[in-house]
């Protein structure tokens, strides 16, 4: 099972066409053969989970009390479920309400959607809900306009969100090769030179923090790195306190500055040498994760641990993600706390 989970901003949805017209929003992809889950607090959505419909009955089963346990651990109000499929998917659409029923969550909507027509499971009114389908259309919708202007976007499928944060081949990956080796001899040159005064690891930690601040400052501009920029910033990440200062900046920017650590990071995966893009596509992971695009951070999550199995920071994230854990059940990162505070001014 592929599974995406992220909190949902605010949206006005009034009816299962905007339920439909916005979903894909949401997740900022068009699904196919996928449940979506979209969690309930009071009037509003929360949070929502997407997955890959199960090939067999015993899976579905499963599946389906793990979706039912996934959502009672948050505490919704109740949940809508949405079944991305041909008739079969029904049966999965079924055991998933049924579930989230034993476990006392209300359902109050239950659709399947497939080419351009759904159907309510909960409705059975000929006149409301025919069997033949209703027909929607997410392009003319104003829960999907309102979506638009809100900045969110639907790319055609799953794939093109992987696609969009693939890593350089051809001609850009030799030449962020070349880059890297270049960078490579800067840090043995910056070791060599700090040996004998302030020691490695602070002289790296020092460039690492310059090259952040000013990576920051050109992305906020409009600006973007250069290869060698690429390179030496990657290398950086790769001494953990300094990984570790970048991912507490993340938090100490604050939700005005995600969207220049998410342009800086995003950067940083699709340019930087494959092999040693772990950190960069971690610090991504988070960001997004943060951010509430829970389908990037898991691409982004993927891609560092595709190019180190055993890296650290992602395995964490990973098993935040898989835990479907919210940004808001965890406080920013390096915020102190008030007794410390009160500490040093005395």
């Amino acid at each position: 099972m592929t599974t995406t989970t992220a909190e949902t901003p605010p949206l006005r949805l009034r009816s299962p066409s905007d339920l439909l017209s916005a979903t894909p929003y949401l997740l900022g992809f068009h699904p196919s053969n996928s449940l979506v889950v979209l969690g309930l607090h009071g009037t509003g959505l929360h949070f929502h989970v997407r997955g890959d419909l199960p090939d067999d009955r015993d899976d579905g089963e499963m599946l389906a009390e793990e979706y039912a346990a996934m959502f009672g651990r948050h505490k919704v109000d109740g949940v809508v479920l949405i079944a991305y499929g041909p008739e079969r998917a029904e049966r999965f659409l079924r055991a998933v309400a049924d579930a989230m029923r034993r476990h006392g969550i209300p359902v109050p909507e239950c659709l399947r959607a497939h080419e351009g027509r759904y159907w309510s499971l909960t409705c059975d009114e000929p006149d409301c809900c025919p069997p033949e389908g209703r027909p929607f259309d997410v392009r003319s919708s104003a829960a999907a306009a309102e979506a638009t202007l809100a900045g969110m976007v639907a790319l055609p499928d799953r794939e093109a969100v992987v696609r969009a944060l693939d890593g350089p081949t051809g001609d850009a990956l030799a030449a962020i090769q070349e880059a890297t080796d270049r960078a490579g001899l800067r840090l043995v040159r910056l070791a060599s030179a700090a040996a004998a005064d302030i020691g490695v690891g602070p002289a790296a930690v020092r460039a690492g923090a310059l090259a952040l601040a000013a990576a920051v400052k050109r992305y906020r501009a409009g600006g973007r790195l250069t290869d060698d920029e690429v390179a030496w910033l990657t290398l950086l990440l790769h001494v953990l306190p300094f990984r570790d200062q970048a991912w507490l900046r993340i938090d100490r920017d604050g939700p005005p500055g995600r969207a220049v650590h998410r342009q800086l990071w995003a950067d940083l995966v699709r340019r930087a040498d494959p092999g040693l893009v772990a950190p960069a596509a971690m610090l991504l992971g988070y960001v997004c994760w943060r951010a509430g695009d829970g389908l990037r951070a898991g691409i982004a999550v993927d891609r560092a641990l595709e190019a180190d199995p055993g890296y650290r920071g992602a395995r964490l994230m990973a098993e935040i993600l898989d835990r479907a854990v919210p940004p808001s059940a965890l406080p920013p990162l390096g915020r102190p706390r008030r007794r410390a505070v009160r500490r040093r001014m005395r």
